[in-house]
């Protein structure tokens, strides 16, 4: 009997279609939520200065993704340290209850006047808030007065990786 049904949902695709009927969002691959949206610049003119140091973090994923920043003095910006002694100051945090209620999942994390040198970003799957997915896309946006620049990435659940991608204040 396995035999049988070894060549019928040979192939992976039929494997997840099976999975995905039989368990609803357990069986979903991070392609099949919508790409994580994309994140409106900072500055209200198109190529002007930013001012200070802006990340955010997008998804769409009904899951609990976090955001961190570390600042050139080591010390790291996220939701169970919302600010920092450099003046990082986590703005906006997405939780399960965030992703329950329908909200936007963008974390963002931000500095008025940020001190010069490495800071690095990094994101954690916390949590798949019930929905038993086991990986994510996200989008990074980094902002500073120099430089704007997107990053997307893939991450697994139970999963830090703490830098994501790294960038100076000179």
């Amino acid at each position: 009997m396995i035999k049988g049904w070894t060549k019928i949902f040979s192939s992976a695709a039929a494997v997840w279609v099976l999975i995905g009927g039989l368990t609803g969002c357990a069986g979903k691959r991070p392609g099949d939520f919508p790409p994580p949206p994309a994140i409106a610049s900072s500055s209200t003119v198109a190529g002007s200065p930013v001012k200070g140091v802006r990340v955010s973090l997008s998804w769409s994923a009904p899951v609990d993704l976090d955001l961190y920043v570390t600042d050139p003095a080591l010390e790291t910006v996220y939701f169970a340290n919302d600010r920092s002694q450099s003046g990082g100051r986590l703005e906006r945090d997405v939780t399960c209850e965030t992703v329950r209620s329908r909200h936007e999942q963008i974390e963002e994390i931000r500095w008025a006047d940020p001190a010069k040198g490495r800071y690095r970003v990094g994101v954690d799957f916390m949590d798949d808030c019930g929905a038993e997915i086991g990986q994510a896309e996200f989008r990074i946006r980094l902002e500073t007065r120099d430089e704007r620049r997107e990053v997307t990435g893939r991450i697994v659940k139970a999963r830090f990786d703490p830098v994501v991608v790294e960038f100076e204040v000179p």
